[in-house]
């Protein structure tokens, strides 16, 4: 069984979350998956620009899919 990473760049001002973002990267667990997302959501809120990130108030969010026959 394998996951996949789906996160989403969201703003506490809208409400609202931006097109799901997929990681080509397919894990072997659960586990690998939730650790990367939170990595990743680092990494790059990290490398956006402060303003952006402060005027929308973004934060990113995650979600590991479970791959049938993966």
């Amino acid at each position: 069984m394998k996951f996949a990473l789906i996160m989403y760049a969201c703003s506490v001002l809208s409400n609202q979350c931006g097109d799901p973002i997929r990681d080509p990267t397919l894990y072997n667990t659960h586990k690998e998956c939730a650790m990367a997302g939170y990595i990743q959501s680092i990494t790059v809120l990290d490398s956006m620009d402060s303003k952006k990130v402060n005027d929308a108030k973004l934060y990113f969010s995650f979600s590991c899919k479970e791959l049938d026959g993966a």
